[in-house]
């Protein structure tokens, strides 16, 4: 057999649906290399790698995904646990990490801990780990998903999206707080002295666009006046911006998302004030539809695209380790970067009409 080739002779014992060992025989090699070669678990020659790959390919050999798992005692899947489902940022993570599962030949799933008790908390962790993933990634943005991670046991492989830095080993984190300072700095920087800020719930960390707002308003000696809290319903937010079209000084508003500056921007219209020629509104995350409202919104974007992507190739490299027998990687905390996007929606202060 000439070196980097195989036989294009097919072995004797030819099943009609090929299985590892008809790979292994025919690449001229071991059924643990070919395992190995499929599972990434240790380093195979180059010269046996292209065997092997002829050979699945002349075979059209489909790797059973069961019988890996039985072998690696774990399933080629990852879960995602997380709370917020529903939310924009929560599925661009989700859609982040799956891509990356799947760029890796994993399956990717997504268990939603919307709604669930304390009581539920173990039998969820339960059914999770009951189906033998490879790792596990925890998005938190409340008390129950910080809950859930603390309860999962330290032999499976997890990386924390969000939460406080050092709360887990394993821990990918977006720029909230950074975030909340830039886009209050900036509008700071316009001349607006009184910044006000409306934002929903936020997750019990110290990582929030709230605490950002308030680093900003400190370092420039202002008294920041407290935040506003708002719920889920736009009307809330609508109701909110009339209000504020009558108090005086208001100049300049940073809501923690762009439906909720776009809410506000209505509320504020309904009652005269002009954006951003009497109110300057600024939102957070950028979304689409943000540059195309009018005006166009100042917002900050985050990629929790490449948040999640991080998270799953975090959490990749702990599995690669643990089945190789290896050390784990180092601890780690990444934060990904995000940008201020300036628009129209934000400008100097100017007196009112």
């Amino acid at each position: 057999m000439a070196q980097g080739k195989v036989s294009t002779m097919p072995p004797s014992s030819r099943r009609s649906t090929p299985v590892i060992k008809d790979v292994a025989q025919l690449a001229g090699v071991s059924v643990p290399t070919v395992s190995r070669y499929l599972n990434g678990t240790a380093k195979v020659s180059a010269e046996k790698r292209e065997k092997i790959a002829q050979a699945i390919k002349l075979l059209d050999y489909k790797p059973s995904f069961v019988a890996r798992a039985l072998a690696n005692k774990e399933m080629d899947s990852v879960t995602l646990l997380t709370s917020l489902s529903n939310y924009w940022a929560t599925t661009e993570v989700n859609s982040g990490a799956e891509h990356a599962a799947r760029d890796r030949g994993f399956l990717f799933g997504v268990t939603s801990l919307d709604g669930i008790s304390d009581d539920e908390i173990e039998s969820t962790i339960n059914r999770v780990l009951s189906a033998n993933p490879a790792g596990v990634i925890v998005s938190e943005s409340d008390e129950i998903a910080i809950q859930v991670m603390r309860q999962i046991p330290k032999s499976v492989p997890m990386v924390l999206v969000g939460g406080s830095r050092g709360d887990a080993p394993y821990q990918v984190m977006p720029s909230e707080r950074e975030g909340g300072r830039v886009i209050t700095e900036y509008l700071l920087g316009l001349g607006h002295r009184n910044v006000v800020h409306v934002h929903r719930a936020e997750g019990p960390n110290n990582n929030t666009r709230t605490l950002g707002w308030r680093d900003a308003m400190k370092a420039a000696g202002i008294q920041a006046v407290e935040a506003y809290q708002i719920g889920v319903d736009l009307e809330e937010s609508v109701e909110l911006g009339r209000r504020l079209a009558h108090e005086d000084g208001v100049t300049a508003v940073f809501a923690g998302n762009d439906e909720t500056a776009i809410a506000l921007i209505k509320g504020l219209r309904d009652e005269g004030a002009r954006v951003p020629d009497d109110v300057s509104v600024a939102g957070y995350n950028d979304q689409t539809f943000s540059r195309m409202w009018d005006p166009p919104l100042t917002s900050y974007s985050q990629n929790f695209v490449e948040l999640g992507a991080a998270a799953f190739e975090m959490l990749y490299a702990q599995i690669e380790a643990k089945r190789a027998g290896e050390p784990l990687p180092e601890p780690e905390c990444r934060i990904i970067e995000g940008r201020l996007v300036v628009r129209e929606s934000t400008a100097a202060p100017h007196p009112r009409r």
